[in-house]
């Protein structure tokens, strides 16, 4: 195992055993009178080591689902019924110094925009740094030496003068990179990525999507892979969840589900992937699992 950005293994923690388990969450918009659901009724046990895609339109309630977890939810959404809980911690319950303390080393996050996520006035290197600094006391020169190692373990060349870069100052695909190296730098148990290949031309993305493979075969982490694009899902994971209307109207193993869909949401998703054009009439009470 890579452990330059892994860090120890925990010795009670064996592949297979349940990592995140989201039962029965329920996120709204709104007041309690005139509010929304945007994640509706959601249960999913993801394991250790599991590579799972999580698909579905816009709106479907992808993202509004992961900032949940990481309890990043704008102040006009309210958990209303569930529970979330990350190696048997009930994330709902936490307090804002333990949240703190989880994010980026037990839970991390890849935005889909990069530009918008790294601080304009402040070289690459400075934001790296602080993420370590937040969770580790050590030197300047050890801090360095991290953060010029993490810019080399996702492609970027030449650290020493790329940390002193400032994000206008790198392509889209470079700054995705360095998302991608300060979401590993605290070795974190679960990898959030949250279509990090939207905003990037076909070429980069590819590039990006193989980054993502190898950095998390390497390092032996659990990978929850939000997108609306089937064919990201199907290079990369082992697991597939289907959105719809706020619900997981299908899971299960990749191999089943991307090639015999039981849920015809599914199977309109996958035939517009090759190019087909497909009605579905949605039923919210139809839900495979």
């Amino acid at each position: 195992m890579d452990r330059s950005l892994t860090g120890a293994v925990h010795a009670a923690a064996l592949p297979g055993d349940p990592l995140l388990v989201v039962d029965g969450l329920s996120v709204h918009y709104g007041t309690s009178k005139a509010s929304k659901a945007a994640v509706d009724d959601v249960s999913f046990t993801i394991s250790r080591g599991d590579r799972v895609g999580l698909v579905g339109e816009s709106g479907s309630g992808k993202s509004t689902l992961a900032s949940a977890i990481l309890r990043i939810l704008p102040a006009a959404a309210t958990v209303r019924s569930g529970r979330i809980e990350l190696g048997g911690e009930d994330l709902l319950a936490l307090k804002p110094a333990a949240l703190r303390s989880i994010r980026s080393t037990r839970v991390a996050r890849v935005p889909q925009d990069p530009l918008g996520s790294l601080n304009p006035v402040f070289t690459i290197g400075r934001q790296l740094s602080d993420v370590v600094t937040a969770h580790r006391r050590i030197g300047r020169r050890e801090r360095t030496t991290l953060v010029e190692e993490a810019l080399r373990q996702v492609g970027i060349g030449d650290a020493a003068v790329k940390r002193r870069s400032y994000p206008h100052e790198l392509s889209g695909g470079m700054r995705q990179r360095v998302m991608i190296a300060m979401a590993l730098l605290n070795h974190p148990d679960l990898l959030i990525a949250d279509e990090p290949t939207t905003a990037l031309d076909v070429t980069v993305q590819a590039q990006v999507v193989e980054l993502l493979r190898e950095r998390v075969d390497k390092s032996a982490m659990t990978l929850l892979l939000i997108s609306h694009d089937i064919g990201v899902i199907s290079e990369l994971c082992t697991k597939v969840m289907v959105m719809y209307g706020g619900r997981v109207v299908e899971q299960g193993a990749a191999a089943d589900v991307l090639v015999r869909p039981s849920h015809p949401y599914t199977r309109s998703l996958l035939d517009a992937a090759r190019g087909k054009v497909t009605a579905y009439a949605p039923d919210p009470t139809e839900v495979v699992s």
